[in-house]
């Protein structure tokens, strides 16, 4: 159903991109098409890739999730974000609905939580 979906891995954290891809793939939830470790590495990607989901951490070096999300978005119209992260507050969590985010899930969540999540936002790209 999701196997063909475009999946974009943006994080500093290199095992966590593996074990995400991993998880995509051995689910058969989508490919993952690329990877970034940070925010300007996954604007560079989007004049590569046309992905159907971008799966972003929010604190990373040389540009945080934030400021990626609101120039990806810009960049790409309707790009799916979700976001997986160690912890986020109130005002974080707000700042990147605003930037156009479609989605939260902690690091800390099962996995089954973190499936749902990603599907969920595949299906709005269909």
């Amino acid at each position: 159903m999701y196997n063909n979906a475009k999946i974009i891995i943006v994080d500093d954290n290199p095992l966590f991109r593996e074990v995400l891809k991993l998880l995509i793939e051995m689910e058969e939830i989508g490919k993952v098409i690329a990877e970034a470790e940070n925010g300007q590495e996954l604007l560079d990607l989007l004049e590569i890739y046309n992905p159907d989901l971008v799966i972003l951490d929010i604190e990373m070096p040389v540009m945080g999730g934030l400021e990626a999300a609101q120039k990806a978005i810009v960049k790409m119209p309707g790009l799916n974000i979700l976001v997986v992260t160690q912890a986020y507050g109130k005002e974080t969590r707000q700042a990147m609905l605003n930037a156009g985010v479609n989605g939260f899930v902690l690091k800390t969540s099962g996995k089954r939580e973190l499936e749902k999540a990603i599907k969920t936002l595949l299906e709005l790209e269909n």
